[in-house]
């Protein structure tokens, strides 16, 4: 009997002890729904219902084009008829690249794969009167002489449909639908989505509010090995006479301490501290892993596992010295995974969806298990662009909205894209750039984006991406808000 009664004691212990250890595992709420979108295989199979009624005219392997003797079906087409292209990029790391050309009299238009999921088979409706309009712009169809369909960087027409006005109209129809149920669900209010957010971190946003349209904030981003960390800002300095608003930080390389520091000067001086990390999986390495790790996705995001268990020590890392920056009173604009989109970092190799859920995890992690409140949450887009909306993790996880391109000028479209997704009121970023657009500039491409913040070193000094006279335009400039002209956020 005492026997019996031991190995009794001893199963409720060990009872006891996996129900604790079950208990240990954390797990954030479960997000509110970002979309409601329509079930993918109801998608399919209405898409394919359609396609079924009309005339199928290539598909191919990987790389394979469609270069026809025969374009009647073409020349011969009516304006309300249009073509339905199916396809894919078979190779993931060309994701934003182009991977098919478009030739209509002899001049071309590239399809670019887009970098959520790029191996995702994808439709494009294309009707005749636009068709015709591209290359040489042909006056009707039976001017059109050439039409061709290029395939290469891995992608592959999985069907090419010529659809007649019926089937083009309830294609169309369809889509529209698909887009619909595809709209983001907002909910933003105007407020930081941290309820409990320091009243420092309140002060800068509703300032960032209220500036927003009427003024650009200027930032740059420093680098560390140049000497000394200050190398940017002394050179800005030196020919503009002023310092940045913001000052772009990085804990590549576990600079932790050092970020720290440094924020905590620059907030002390008046400035506004922004945050991003170049890290490995491991959250204790820098660019070079940051491009070079992955996860499994499906085993790290699920709690319980050891590598949902792994994913959240790593993330960790940052807590304490974010935690140091909240004790002083210090604001952060914080943006991690950034280029989100852009599929050369491991965060976005898992596609989008696995995205939205680690964004989501890392801000219920450091918001509410942590309790860090003092960051602003900034969602940097690359300029990738072509489905930014699948990548957007909610308004109850984001704070400002941005996008960054090392392409001159104010990127109108690259802005307009961010525009279609973010929530009204939000504002928008351009969280990296080459050259700094002019006031000028953005007002011709109605892009008042809310800040700029240049890259470091040769983007900044070398004397093409920005010159001191022009840097001494901007820092001089009325509409540009330097460290000088900030008001007293404390």
């Amino acid at each position: 009997m005492r026997r019996i009664l031991s190995l009794l004691a001893a199963m409720s212990m060990l009872l006891t002890t996996c129900f604790a250890a079950a208990e240990e595992v954390w797990a954030p709420n479960e997000a509110p729904a970002v979309r409601n979108s329509m079930a993918e295989a109801d998608r399919i199979a209405a898409q394919n219902a359609i396609l079924e009624k009309g005339t199928l005219l290539f598909s191919g392997a990987t790389n394979k084009g469609y270069f026809p003797s025969d374009i009647s079906w073409l020349t011969g087409a009516d304006l309300d008829d249009a073509i339905a292209l199916l396809w894919a990029c078979d190779d993931v790391t060309h994701g934003g690249w182009g991977v098919l050309g478009l030739n209509v009299n002899y001049k071309q238009e590239d399809i670019k794969a887009i970098s959520d999921q790029p191996d995702k088979e994808r439709l494009m409706l294309i009707p005749i009167r636009e068709l015709i309009t591209m290359g040489g712009g042909a006056a009707s169809p039976d001017k059109v002489t050439k039409f061709s369909l290029g395939a290469w960087n891995g992608g592959r027409v999985a069907g090419l449909y010529f659809l007649e006005a019926d089937a083009a109209a309830e294609m169309a129809a369809h889509l529209a639908e698909v887009e619909a149920s595809n709209a983001i669900i907002h909910t933003y209010d105007g407020d930081l989505s941290n309820e409990n957010a320091i009243p420092e971190a309140r002060a800068v946003y509703a300032y960032l509010q209220e500036t927003w349209g009427s003024a650009c904030l200027t930032g740059q981003m420093e680098s560390t090995w140049m000497g000394s960390p200050d190398y940017e800002m002394n050179f800005i300095e030196k020919h503009t006479g002023k310092l940045p608003a913001i000052r772009g930080l990085d804990f590549m390389h576990n600079d932790f301490q050092g970020v720290v520091n440094r924020s905590i000067q620059w907030w002390e001086k008046g400035g506004i501290p922004h945050i991003c990390w170049h890290t490995g999986s491991n959250f204790a390495s820098g660019y070079n892993e940051s491009k070079s790790h992955n996860l499994d996705w499906d085993k790290a995001l699920t709690p319980g596992t050891s590598e949902y268990a792994k994913l959240l020590k790593a993330m960790d890392r940052a807590v304490p010295y974010l935690q140091q920056l909240e004790d002083a009173g210090v604001p952060v604009l914080w943006r991690p995974f950034h280029e989100l989109d852009g599929g050369w970092f491991w965060w976005s190799k898992g596609g989008s969806e696995s995205f939205v859920k680690l964004w989501q995890l890392m801000y219920s992690r450091y918001t509410d298990y942590w309790g860090l409140d003092n960051l602003i949450w900034l969602l940097g887009y690359s300029g990738n662009g072509g489905s930014m909306a699948a990548w957007y993790p909610g308004d109850d996880y984001v704070d400002l909205i941005g996008a960054d391109s090392y392409t001159a000028g104010a990127n109108g479209r690259l802005y307009e894209e961010v525009v279609t997704i973010a929530p009204e009121g939000m504002p928008i970023v351009f969280h990296e750039c080459g050259s700094i657009p002019t006031e000028k500039q953005m007002a011709e491409a109605n892009a008042p984006w809310l800040m700029f913040m240049v890259w470091h070193t040769s983007h900044l000094t070398d004397g093409k991406s920005n010159t001191p006279r022009s840097l001494q335009s901007i820092y001089q400039s009325d509409y540009f808000i330097t460290l000088d002209e900030l008001p007293d956020f404390k």
